[in-house]
């Protein structure tokens, strides 16, 4: 069972403590599962493949970023101080990705909503 959102965490907190309790295959699922289908969204090119394309991706970065969270506070035996600016870099990259990733997925979803505008 999820334990209660306290009201003074803030969104990175709330992940950070779900990155740390999901197993480590769900985050390779979720990494490779996103590579995979957005690398078919790309090849194959289907209807509406740009906010396919988009959601895979957040699996990819939340995957990823998940994975750098885990390593730099969930594990025990921390990294060495150079390993850990390389970890904590892959974090941030995946965080950013994640984040352009959502707001194309936003937008994307909105032009579809929207359809073909003429004025």
């Amino acid at each position: 069972m999820d334990t209660p959102i306290v009201a003074e965490e803030s969104l990175a907190d709330v992940l950070g403590a779900r990155a740390r309790r999901t197993p480590a295959d769900r985050l390779a699922i979720d990494v490779v599962g996103g590579a995979l289908i957005g690398a078919a969204a790309i090849w194959a090119r289907p209807t509406a493949w740009l906010p396919l394309l988009a959601a895979a991706t957040c699996f990819l970065a939340y995957g990823c970023w998940a994975v750098t969270e885990r390593r730099l506070h969930g594990d025990p035996s921390s990294p060495a101080p150079s390993a850990a600016a390389a970890w904590r870099y892959g974090r941030h990259a995946s965080a950013a990705l994640g984040l352009a990733a959502f707001i194309t997925l936003l937008f994307a979803l909105l032009g579809l909503a929207l359809g073909p505008i003429k004025s």
